[in-house]
């Protein structure tokens, strides 16, 4: 029961905190980015200090500076995914990136923790299959960029949508593609120099979310977007980082329980919560157009593929 009860806290904690910075009107995705993993820092505090590890926390560099590394990757990654969000809705872009961190992040694992070793013939070959279903639905995905939210095929699009000759896509839809993209093989590997380092995950989720904070600060600053929110948005802001601490500290107890490959592949399954988010709430790709259909079956395919990947690790 406590398994299944992290499993569903993490899905909805993480399938939700996304909508909810991307709820609030007009701010810039640098700005969201800089109070999302603002909040993320004081869950973490909280966490260090009731979990008992905070006496264990020291500056050397691998109990400190290769997880705040890997956060500054994980913001980059975060700004990357709003960018992404904006430009081609939620579902489109969380059916991007999420199978990709699952791929990417078995890559990472093979090639540099062995973690493909004693794979047989029949691993190999279900792994390749199920690459093959990650890439389909992610061109399915792409795909379904041939028609705006409201079904229209693309040629309809405002004359100031300017179209990418080689892609056949708006430009904003091909640059959305490519932040989702971006976003999955950084979100892929953000955990990697804390991997390295061989620190307890309760231990190293402090000095990760330091370095959330501090590199969405620069991002912020380099944008000019360190400007405070209205009193009505800051919360949400504010607390969109709270469901991202409440999320990454449910998968530190479920892979204790399951394993890091489980653990991170459930986790994976906020992508459902995403996807239903964008096109029934936010309705970008409108529900039931063919665009809808169209990113969803790869959305579906995708997520299958990725999470048997995730599964073999």
């Amino acid at each position: 029961m406590t398994t299944l009860l992290l499993s569903l806290t993490i899905v909805a904690a993480w399938g939700s905190w996304i909508p909810l910075a991307q709820a609030v009107p007009g701010a810039k995705q640098a700005t969201r980015t800089f109070y999302v993993t603002a909040g993320n820092l004081v869950f973490a505090a909280i966490a260090l200090v009731v979990g008992g590890s905070a006496g264990q926390l020291t500056l050397g560099w691998k109990v400190f500076w290769l997880p705040l590394v890997g956060g500054m990757v994980w913001s980059l990654g975060s700004f990357c995914a709003f960018r992404a969000t904006e430009r081609i809705g939620l579902a489109r872009a969380a059916g991007t990136w999420t199978p990709l961190n699952i791929v990417v992040a078995f890559i990472f694992g093979a090639l540099l923790f062995s973690e493909l070793k004693g794979f047989g013939a029949v691993r190999y070959a279900l792994l390749g299959g199920c690459l093959a279903l990650v890439l389909s639905g992610v061109f399915l995905i792409i795909g379904s960029q041939g028609s705006n939210a409201a079904g229209t095929p693309a040629a309809a699009a405002p004359a100031n949508a300017p179209a990418d000759a080689a892609a056949g896509l708006p430009r904003p839809h091909r640059s959305g593609m490519i932040y989702a993209l971006i976003a999955g093989i950084l979100w892929g590997g953000y955990f990697i120099p804390a991997q390295w380092a061989h620190v307890p995950s309760q231990l190293g989720n402090f000095p990760l979310a330091i370095g959330m904070f501090l590199a969405a600060a620069a991002l912020a600053a380099r944008e000019n977007a360190l400007t405070l929110p209205s009193r009505r948005h800051l919360p949400a802001l504010l607390a969109s980082g709270l469901l991202l601490g409440v999320g990454s500290v449910a998968l530190l107890a479920l892979v204790t329980r399951v394993g890091t490959g489980v653990g991170f592949t459930i986790a994976q399954l906020s992508l459902l919560v995403n996807a239903g988010v964008g096109i029934w709430l936010f309705k970008v790709p409108a529900p039931g157009s063919p665009a809808a259909r169209t990113a969803l079956a790869g959305i579906l395919l995708a997520g299958v593929g990725g999470t048997v990947i995730g599964a073999l690790r």
